[in-house]
């Protein structure tokens, strides 16, 4: 089937209108992410050697309830509280990411990748807990059957880091027969909100999130539909530990799932695959294949819905999110309508004051690579040397403006980019 790559003007408003007013749920986010830890030199070192087991996790403060901190095989963990504010999950996240840097030292680092190669001498030294491959079963939400395949931890010379999201209703009043409700708390709804969450976050990250450790880490974890039922609502196994590198990338990947939570909420996920055209199953391979091809035109065909798809501040790639020269957010109601309803190209210019969209930044990283903006510099990224306790995520643009408002190449990209896409 031949896809046509829509535009803004090409959406019927009455589509365009009903994204527009689409839920501001805030369902409760968490994580369980992992990491890697090395030397100098980029050796892998078994996470044992620094942290305590799971059973026996390092714990917080008061002020960090339920936030802990120990190593699980051969890479560490965090264990993230629930937040229904991404800018509360990062700050966690942070302060996890804070200790475990103080306490594996400036000789060593963490590291982002999907799978690392790890040596035989490691596996013989390590812990004999950090040799087994401990996950409980999660599910395919495609075939209804479970996911995980057994391996021998000690002869397989892989390891691979998870970025788990964990979602919950936004409500405790819920009740059966509300939708939110049955999303979370029923078979059916695990099985279609993890397909829909699919459909918007694990296909872009497909884009970001690419290369041979992407790839090999999908062939053993992170397949499509991968989740686990959880008490309070689902995890979504998915991801990998990409979006743990900056709150930026964090920004995005939580805003995505909880963009894709809200349209579900309004019912709009139905009408949307059928506007855009790919199906699930369309999806499903874009992710399981890690078809960064297919993936960009995917993209290309759902990115004018994703720019209106509600007002509310869950969206971090709408159109109307703009950054102020001094770092304030300008959000006019009013203003987003006549942008959109009437195709009004916005006021661009390329002084040093212009405004940075973040669906525009997001397609410059689509174009030139998310290494672009984002490094694999963990602790530069998450500020982890800062003596400051507190610092401000504020979304998807957040540490990018700087680097992209004195550029002349991106103002460029940005100008033509918001012409083609209305």
């Amino acid at each position: 089937m031949r896809r046509k790559i829509n535009r803004l003007k090409d959406v019927s408003s009455e589509f365009v209108n009903k994204l527009l007013k689409c839920s501001s749920a805030r369902p409760s986010l968490g994580s369980d992410p992992e990491f890697f830890v090395a030397d100098a030199k980029d050796k892998i070192l078994a996470a044992d050697k620094f942290f305590p087991g799971k059973k026996d996790p390092l714990r917080f403060d008061d002020d960090h309830k339920n936030l802990s901190l120990f190593f699980d095989g051969i890479q560490a963990e965090i264990n993230v509280p629930a937040s229904t504010c991404r800018e509360t999950v990062s700050h966690y996240i942070r302060d996890g990411l804070r200790k475990a840097t103080e306490i594996i030292g400036k000789n060593n680092k963490i590291v982002m990748n999907p799978s690392v190669r790890v040596t035989k001498s490691l596996l013989k030294k390590a812990d004999p807990e950090a040799l087994i491959f401990g996950c409980e079963p999660d599910f395919n939400a495609y075939t209804g059957k479970q996911n995980t395949e057994a391996m021998d931890a000690s002869a397989h010379m892989y390891r691979y880091a998870g970025g788990h999201i964990h979602l919950g209703v936004s409500s405790a009043y819920g009740k059966k027969g509300q939708i939110e409700y049955d999303l979370a708390k029923t078979e059916e709804g695990h099985v279609k909100s993890i397909k829909f969450i699919d459909y918007l976050t694990g296909a872009v990250l497909v884009m970001m999130d690419k290369g041979p450790n992407a790839k090999r880490r999908r062939t053993k974890y992170g397949t499509a539909g991968c989740f686990r039922p959880t008490p309070y609502g689902i995890e979504y196994r998915t991801p990998s530990c990409w979006w743990l590198k900056s709150p930026a990338a964090m920004s995005l990947t939580f805003g995505l799932t909880r963009l894709a939570w809200n349209l579900l909420i309004s019912r709009c996920d139905e009408e949307l695959i059928k506007h855009v055209g790919y199906s699930l199953e369309d999806v499903r391979g874009i992710v399981d294949e890690n078809d960064t091809v297919v993936a960009k035109r995917f993209w290309k065909t759902i990115r004018p819905y994703i720019a209106v798809s509600s007002i509310g501040i869950h969206n971090p790639l709408h159109l109307k999110s703009l950054r102020t020269p001094t770092g304030g957010c300008i959000r006019k109601t009013q203003d987003a309508f006549n942008l959109i309803n009437e195709h009004k190209m916005p006021k661009l210019h390329g002084g040093a004051g212009a405004p940075v969209y973040a669906l525009a930044a997001f397609e410059y990283m689509v174009k030139h690579g998310s290494d672009l903006l984002i490094t694999d510099n963990v602790s530069e990224e998450w500020s982890l040397y800062s003596r400051n306790k507190f610092y401000n995520t504020n979304g998807f643009v957040n540490g990018m403006y700087s680097k992209l408002n004195g550029n002349a190449d991106f103002k460029k990209f940005q100008t033509d980019f918001i012409t083609h896409i209305l």
